[in-house]
């Protein structure tokens, strides 16, 4: 995931002329030169950039299951939200939206046998709504689409689970904080920081791994990527990673929302 501005660019365009000198005729004066006509105004539209316009978030919960191939219509939507699918059978299945003109717009989800996980829903910038849900699988399935409040929230220094997951930290990163990364699963781990701006690669393995990077100040969620149990752990200066208190949600209700299995420990 990467949260990307919009910039406008303005490409300025200049010609050259030529000019051929005019032959002195004696006895009569030399013809004077038409004035250049003034350079038009640049306008409020190549003079000013457009101002950036926030995504806005899904605010309902919606549900549709079913079994083995389906295109699910959809009311047209272009609100961030989170998607959690849950597979049953053999073979591989895979989730993917679709805009307006049926195309296929991102991968929801994609795994093998039974599966439960949750990623970021309508993430990418599309010209276009998405109307629909494109599912490829021979067992049966359970799609969710939930705001993005909806995320587990990470209290404490460590937190556990298993397959895909978008996590909210219950504080945002600040000062020299780390964050070590550990998967026991046999394919590609991935996880990635955002704050409000972008978005950082934290890890990025293949099979069982244990890494630690610095996490960037202003980390306020973190998305997990990977078919297999892993364990995310906070290190750094502060009460912050020790805070308390009653959490914003029950943990193993969320964990049911926002992927398999998420644990969080003080």
């Amino acid at each position: 995931m990467r949260i990307l501005s919009v910039l406008v660019a303005v490409a300025l365009v200049s010609g050259l002329t030529g000019c051929t000198a005019a032959r002195e005729v004696p006895g009569r004066a030399a013809p004077a030169s038409a004035p250049s006509p003034p350079a038009p105004a640049p306008s409020a539209e190549t003079s000013a950039e457009e101002p950036e316009r926030p995504r806005a978030h899904r605010t309902s919960t919606e549900h549709y299951e079913g079994s083995g191939d389906r295109l699910i219509p959809i009311p047209p939507t272009r609100e961030i939200g989170l998607v959690t699918v849950t597979a049953h059978g053999r073979g591989s299945f895979i989730v993917q939206s679709v805009d307006a003109s049926g195309d296929d717009v991102e991968f929801l989800a994609r795994g093998e046998g039974h599966h439960r996980g949750t990623r970021l829903f309508n993430n990418l910038e599309t010209a276009e709504d998405i109307t629909a849900l494109r599912v490829t699988a021979r067992g049966s399935w359970r799609i969710t689409l939930d705001p993005p409040s909806s995320a587990t929230v990470w209290r404490g220094p460590q937190i556990t689970g298993s397959g895909d997951a978008v996590i909210r930290l219950h504080r945002k990163a600040e000062g020299a904080e780390r964050i070590t990364s550990a998967f026991t699963g046999d394919s590609n781990f991935i996880v990635e920081g955002a704050d409000e701006d972008d978005s950082a690669l934290l890890a990025n393995e293949i099979g069982s791994c244990e890494v630690e990077r610095a996490l960037p100040d202003g980390t306020f969620l973190v998305i997990v990527t990977g078919d297999g149990p892993w364990t995310l752990r906070r290190t750094g200066p502060g009460p912050r990673l020790t805070a308390t208190g009653p959490p914003a949600r029950d943990d193993h209700a969320s964990a049911g929302q926002a992927g398999g299995r998420t644990t969080p420990r003080t």
